[in-house]
């Protein structure tokens, strides 16, 4: 048998927990799966900070070499993607999270420990979640960013599963 990836996004004061979202749409709104029909990102503002990480179910020995980036899609004038791994959850916001860049290399890509702090995920015991640490996300816009709907993009999250 092997891993089983899910992701997982976390919202609210207090913390609310979805597996297996459909959609990492950014909004202004906190929630998983934003209709951004109904909640867009006004141009000029940042969408609300996002907080996802992987899950994994299922029977494995190990998950190392973890990295996330964005690998498609293009950005369109004015507006930045902010990104950073391996922090911890608080109540998302619209304020900036003063993050860097998503990078948009495989060989750029941010280094996601487990959710311990360990660079891998043993299978087994009770100390090991199955978690991923926090990525934090963020829609950022210029008042020149274009109105209307912005690219899609892809986000890659890759491990070695051993």
């Amino acid at each position: 048998m092997s891993a089983i990836f899910h992701w997982c996004e976390s919202n609210g004061a207090g913390e609310i927990e979805t597996q297996d979202i459909t959609n990492l749409n950014f909004g202004n709104l906190d929630t998983p799966n934003v209709n951004v029909t109904l909640y867009p990102v006004t141009r000029g503002q940042n969408s609300y900070s996002k907080y996802i990480r992987g899950f994994f179910t299922g029977t494995w020995t190990d998950i190392t070499a973890i990295k996330f980036w964005k690998s498609l899609g293009n950005l369109v004038s004015g507006e930045t993607i902010k990104a950073a791994a391996n922090v911890s959850y608080v109540t998302p916001s619209k304020t900036s999270t003063g993050d860097s860049n998503i990078p948009i290399l495989e060989s750029t890509a941010l280094s996601v420990n487990s959710a311990e702090g360990e660079v891998n995920i043993e299978y087994g015991g009770s100390a090991v979640s199955g978690y991923t640490a926090y990525i934090r996300l963020q829609l950022q816009s210029l008042i020149s960013t274009t109105p209307g709907a912005v690219n899609q993009k892809t986000f890659t999250l890759q491990y070695d599963e051993v």
